[in-house]
């Protein structure tokens, strides 16, 4: 009875070191969305260590910067500079992060970023070029494009959906998997006219 209870109890204690950590990590085994403010500052480190998002907002939020810093030399740059909320997820291999800014309470927009050069992808033009209809969805009186989650390292779930007041289309929903190579891919579209 004894040696199977330590059998049971090392499994189960070699089980928690191999899981991910569940702070770190969302049900899907892909980092979580984390919504920001979250306090004065809020510190969000990349799946692999190498990389921590730093998002500072003192005096009540009266600034908000997003900042990369590399963990072994503690460099930091500047990403953005924001006027309300974000949300923000790492790629799974680390070497990108999406931006979710909510920055007028009629729109939302969402960007890549590459992590080492900071170079930036709107996601609304990604859409656009594939999909030049959808101006009609991202130009609405009220359009939230909103980054879901990372499907994998090198894909975003993304969804636009919105409303125009009193005019067509009335309320929409259109679901894309967008890549970091700028590949589009329109999984559903629900609109009411």
């Amino acid at each position: 009875m004894y040696m199977v209870s330590r059998l049971v109890l090392t499994t189960l204690l070699l089980l928690q070191i191999w899981q991910p950590s569940a702070a770190g990590q969302s049900k899907s085994g892909n980092p979580p969305v984390v919504v920001l403010p979250r306090g004065p500052v809020s510190r969000i480190p990349s799946p692999n260590g190498m990389w921590t998002l730093i998002f500072e907002c003192p005096n009540d939020c009266s600034e908000r910067k997003l900042w990369i810093e590399e963990n072994t030399s503690h460099t930091r740059k500047l990403v953005k500079e924001y006027e309300r909320s974000l949300s923000i997820s790492w790629a799974p291999d680390s070497r990108s992060f999406f931006v979710e800014d909510d920055f007028a309470s009629n729109e939302t927009l969402c960007y890549l970023y590459d992590a080492t050069t900071l170079k930036e992808t709107d996601i609304a033009r990604v859409v656009l070029a594939a999909y030049p209809d959808a101006a009609q969805f991202v130009n609405a009186g009220h359009s939230y494009l909103e980054a879901k989650r990372w499907l994998n390292s090198h894909e975003v779930l993304v969804v636009l959906h919105g409303y125009n007041d009193g005019l067509p289309p009335r309320d929409f929903t259109l679901r894309y998997r967008i890549g970091l190579n700028r590949s589009v891919h329109k999984i559903s579209q629900k609109v009411e006219e």
